[in-house]
């Protein structure tokens, strides 16, 4: 089955790609004072919320308000990945002509474009995963490969095939993955018509990888938990590693959008084990939302924080209005793992899909958030409890990072 191409919107909404207006305006940095840096994408939406442009641009710490107007133009919804100081910033699907992964290096003195990596066109890459000192690998989301980058180089030394992993098609639309253990497990999202599961494939699916001979090992599944559809390729942070070294997964099912079939929620592959235990899957479609009238119908973002706890962005479909490009349907919310509860984060307005970034910073969490009345960047303090907004924006913010961690 042929796929159609998607941006941003389309991955979080699963619609069809409208092509977006490209920025072409020169690029502003300013040297910065100190040794704090943050990295900020803002985005720019149109009012149909289907296109639009992106910003990326560095300041000193997170204050005042963020000047929207400045910074170097990136592709619309499309990812950012960032080691060390090095920035890979992907290009925007839909665009015809050459596809590139830009790499920037950040300094004090601002953002400089230091290499160009070649890829397939239309190949839905967006994010990168470091296996090695070596080697990165880039799942391409549209076309079922996983390829094997010299970071070094900046060249593509090579992929691995996971075509035959496709359920129905030729590609399992390879997604998220994380190392543990010298081994790379990556889920598999196996898309179905309409950007939707698979009515006849509602299980989750991800390939174990050894990165030292990039082989697949296996493809191991859970057909006994009801979830499916596990991490989002936009949000490397849906899986994740606990202090015990169990991995989890955040599901999406069908992002809110079927009111019959709400299952989100959480799976796991215990430590030692390359075998998920459905045991310690959990659904949270039922789980009650202290502080909200509502329940969880998807999962956007998580971030876990440490404790069996994670900080998340889950979908309410009472919420989702007429418009799903431009619906504030995401609610922040602190997830506990081992109580099997969630609580509301007091403070941080509901958002819409192109804010929905976490990120933990020196034992505070960062979100960025696109409320109906106020927007920009809340800061929540897990110890107490307790959220503040400590940056104002008039565009939402789709990607967050401090280089001073």
């Amino acid at each position: 089955m042929k796929k159609h191409l998607f941006n941003l919107a389309t991955v979080a909404l699963f619609a069809l790609l409208v092509p977006t207006t490209s920025c072409k305006q020169k690029k502003e940095d300013e040297k910065l004072e100190g040794n704090e840096r943050v990295l900020i994408e803002t985005v720019i939406k149109n009012p149909d919320g289907k296109s639009g442009k992106a910003l990326l641009q560095q300041i000193n710490k997170l204050e005042g308000e963020i000047d929207v107007t400045k910074g170097t133009p990136v592709g619309y919804g499309s990812g950012i990945s960032v080691f060390d100081n090095d920035i890979f910033a992907f290009p925007e699907m839909g665009v015809a002509g050459e596809q590139a992964i830009l790499k920037y290096t950040s300094s004090k003195e601002g953002i400089q474009e230091t290499g160009k990596i070649h890829i397939a066109p239309n190949s839905g890459a967006y994010n990168v995963f470091k296996v090695s000192e070596d080697k990165y690998y880039i799942p391409n989301y549209m076309i079922g490969t996983l390829s094997i980058l010299n970071p070094k180089t900046l060249k593509i030394e090579g992929e691995i095939d996971l075509k035959q992993y496709g359920h129905s098609d030729t590609n399992p639309d390879p997604a998220v993955g994380i190392l543990r253990d010298g081994l790379f497990y990556l889920s598999l999202n196996q898309v179905g018509p309409n950007w939707m599961p698979y009515p006849d494939y509602q299980q989750v699916d991800v390939a174990v990888i050894d990165p030292k001979t990039d082989k697949v090992l296996k493809v191991i599944s859970d057909k006994k938990s009801n979830l499916f559809f596990a991490t989002r390729p936009i949000h490397k942070d849906m899986a994740f590693v606990n202090e015990q070294g169990d991995i989890y997964l955040a599901c999406v099912g069908y992002f809110g959008f079927n009111p019959q079939a709400r299952n989100n929620g959480f799976v796991c592959i215990p430590k030692g084990k390359q075998e998920f235990d459905s045991s310690r899957s959990w659904d949270i479609q039922n789980t009650p939302i202290e502080g909200l009238e509502y329940k969880s119908s998807t999962i956007f973002n998580t971030l876990y924080i440490g404790n069996n706890k994670v900080v998340a962005y889950v979908g309410i479909l009472e919420m989702n209005g007429d418009n799903p490009f431009t619906a504030r349907n995401a609610v922040a919310v602190l997830i506990d793992l081992s109580a099997k509860t969630i609580k509301k984060i007091e403070g941080i307005p509901t958002t819409d899909g192109f804010s929905q970034e976490i990120v933990l910073h020196k034992g505070k969490v960062y979100l960025s958030a696109f409320g109906e009345k106020e927007a920009g960047i809340y800061e929540f303090d897990p110890k107490t409890n307790k959220a503040k907004q400590v940056m104002k924006s008039t565009a939402g913010i789709y990607f967050m990072h401090f280089f001073n961690d």
